[in-house]
């Protein structure tokens, strides 16, 4: 497939179909470029989405993260739900007793039957998209029922609230007639039914319009996460209903001392009194908080980090084709951040090829500083969130409602402080029956969210720890140096070169790089050892093709160490330009290379490095380029894959070539039609004989 002649993809271009191999098979290794359609995208894995630089956010947002979301916040929704139904709506308080007990007036009939109604709606609804989530059921089945059935038990729960103003009226003339805490669990999962139904709408309107896959793009691993939201939520439900019974607190309550305990804020309000209870507590506290563990890091892991990957990707892209359009492509002039000029010029096409690598390398340090900055303004702006709207909501909730507090903003931001860090001081907590369902939302939410937090923050210490450790590590022979001066006889300062000569001897040990094998910096494809000197340009190239498949071999070898290297192993402009030598890629030639945002030329095409023809091209700042299509942002991965490839390919045409040569010399017997063999003509049985020999097509033996 042909690019466009003026290739306009550096400014909003896209990865497309892969070319084809001669016998018009798809060639993995070939990949051209072409605009991106929303059919593209619905053919689509999850981890696909992630890395595609081309997939804008909101496809994975919708696609991705709102499947996730409904998985995760429907069974809270339902546990609401639950708790909505455990006790009645209203309660007469005691004054002289804390504000949640008191005296229930029970429910009519027709509320408990419609609330049991939308909580069965509901579970059926949940079932359907964990099906779905599962590859149990089909989309155009589980996901009708999904939604529908959340948006029925939202709207059911949301009309019932409404209407208990109406239908359920407080007595007027009794001031500690209240609305209880099932009252507001009602209202808080009729509002998550309704919007997370419409979250699914979304995705499904881009599923049957076909802007995505039918089938939610999740890993093993973001599908469970619905399954352990679940076991989690029933967790507390059942060890709320055991700590109601053992110590005679109302259920809901119950609930609220399950959520402050395992979440390890601990005010004090309620407290194990007996011996049972506080005998259960041990394995209960345990197990409990074990589980919120394995739930916070799943979804830090899971949601947040691929979230991260796929907005680095993105950024990347972004950074790109911001460079190249604020700058002059025709003229070989770029722009990072706008306004740092590199040209890309140079005498000789290495040169040229070796800047344009070094200004992909600037790109990609800028989109991976701009993308933790981006993940440390997102958590810190919903921890600011949390703090500061939750702080209003308990501020209300304990000013005017009936046995609260009276708490200011001022002491109500303190509390959600001090609860948002887990520290539970305990002078303060949640009273009222408004109140306490408020906050077992909040600290469902606030928990994961400040996890996230600390983990940004984290990250971008960790990183300029790193940062300066490299660069230590890297000028460690430089500040022996600068050390040795300051030493006043001869002897201490030859010690002090000694030193900074043995920690380069330690580092390069440690490198592990490829020059212990080949003359990387002269773009040598032949063993060290071997000396071309003396011999022709010619004989040059024949021992550089014989040894081709050993220095592959060898190269492998070493890259293997490089995959787990933390950091990252990221490979010079040198090394990039050995491993493409032995791709078949010379970076000094012409042939193969294109200049990004110029014409290309007659009958060209633009691919990735690993060429089949000799009209492909390529640049280090396009999308085709290795430094764009990483997988999993792992250079020694895309490296090894491709050297895999090829070695196979050479191999396989190294024998190939072999067997017609010795056919046409009569060494190997060849079919009375006089045609060659491949591997599938060979029987791959040995003789029922068992005499180790193998049947040739004319009838003859072989020996093993």
């Amino acid at each position: 497939m042909n690019a466009k002649r003026w290739l306009l993809l550096p400014f909003d271009g896209a990865s497309g179909t892969g070319a084809t191999t001669g016998n018009g098979e798809q060639d993995p290794d070939v990949q051209v470029s072409r605009k991106a359609t929303a059919e593209d995208f619905s053919h689509k894995k999850e981890e696909d989405i992630v890395a595609d630089y081309n997939a804008p956010i909101h496809m994975w947002v919708v696609a991705t993260l709102f499947p996730l979301t409904a998985g995760t916040f429907g069974p809270m929704a339902s546990m609401f739900n639950i708790c909505a139904i455990a006790i009645p709506w209203r309660i007469v308080v005691d004054p002289d007793t804390p504000q949640t007990i008191g005296r229930h007036i029970s429910d009519p009939k027709w509320l408990v039957g419609v609330n049991i109604v939308s909580l069965v709606i509901a579970i059926l609804a949940n079932l359907s998209l964990l099906g779905q989530m599962t590859n149990r059921l089909r989309y155009n089945v589980s996901g009708p029922i999904t939604i529908a059935g959340f948006y029925i038990s939202g709207l059911v729960d949301i009309a019932l609230v409404s209407a208990a103003s109406t239908h359920l009226p407080l007595d007027p003339n009794n001031p500690d007639e209240i609305y209880s805490q099932a009252f507001y669990y009602a209202a808080f999962s009729g509002a998550i039914y309704v919007i997370l139904a419409m979250l699914l709408s979304w995705t499904a309107y881009g599923i049957w319009f076909g802007h995505y896959s039918n089938e939610f793009k999740l890993s093993l691993s973001q599908r469970s996460l619905m399954l352990q939201t679940i076991l989690f939520l029933s967790y507390v439900l059942g060890s709320g209903g055991i700590y109601s019974y053992i110590e005679d607190w109302d259920y809901l309550d119950a609930n609220y001392f399950v959520v402050v305990t395992l979440f390890t804020i601990g005010f004090g309000d309620l407290s194990p009194e007996t011996r049972l209870g506080r005998s259960l507590f041990f394995p209960f506290s345990v197990g409990g908080i074990v589980f919120v563990g394995i739930i916070i890091a799943n979804i830090r892991t899971l949601v947040l980090e691929s979230g991260s990957v796929k907005v680095s990707t993105r950024l990347v892209e972004k950074a790109r084709h911001k460079s190249i359009q604020s700058g002059n492509p025709e003229e070989g002039i770029l722009k990072l951040r706008g306004v740092l000029k590199r040209d890309t010029n140079a005498p000789t096409e290495l040169e040229r090829r070796e800047k344009e690598f070094d200004a992909m390398r600037e790109i990609q340090q800028q989109a991976a500083h701009n993308n933790r900055l981006f993940s440390l303004a997102f958590a810190g702006i919903a921890f600011m969130i949390l703090w500061f709207i939750g702080a209003v909501v308990f501020w209300q909730a304990e000013t005017k409602s009936v046995g609260g507090d009276q708490w200011s903003y001022f002491q109500s931001l303190y509390f959600t402080f001090v609860a948002q860090l887990t520290i539970g001081y305990g002078d303060f907590s949640p009273q009222t029956h408004s109140a306490k369902p408020a906050f077992v939302l909040w600290a469902l939410i606030a928990l994961p969210t400040l996890t996230v937090l600390i983990g940004a923050i984290g990250d971008v210490v960790s990183d300029l720890v790193t940062w300066y450790t490299v660069w230590i590590g890297n000028n460690t022979t430089s500040l022996y140096k600068v050390f040795g001066l300051f030493f006043s006889k001869e002897r201490k300062a030859n010690k002090v070169e000694k030193a900074a000569q043995k920690r380069e001897d330690a580092q390069a040990e440690e490198d592990n790089g490829f020059q212990e094998i080949a003359a990387v910096e002269e773009r040598s494809t032949v063993p060290v050892w071997f000396k071309l000197d003396g011999l022709s340009e010619m004989q040059a190239a024949v021992a550089e093709e014989k040894y081709k498949p050993f220095m592959m071999l060898k190269a492998m070898q070493h890259i293997v160490e490089h995959l787990d290297a933390d950091p990252p192993r990221k490979y010079t402009f040198q090394e990039w330009s050995w491993l493409l030598k032995l791709l078949g890629e010379d970076e000094a030639d012409e042939d193969g290379h294109r200049r990004v945002g110029m014409p290309l030329p007659d009958g060209a095409e633009v691919n990735s490095p690993v060429r089949t023809h000799k009209d492909q091209v390529w640049s280090w700042l396009g999308q085709e380029s290795p430094l764009m299509s990483l997988e999993e942002d792992s250079e020694p991965k895309w490296v090894l894959k491709r050297l895999m490839r090829s070695l196979e390919k050479e191999l396989k045409a190294r024998a190939e070539r072999h067997i017609e040569r010795d056919l046409g010399q009569g060494l190997v017997p060849g079919g009375d039609d006089g045609r060659q063999y491949n591997e599938k003509d060979f029987a791959k049985e040995p003789l029922p004989n068992g005499d180790g020999k193998q049947e040739l097509p004319n009838g003859d033996r072989k020996q093993q």
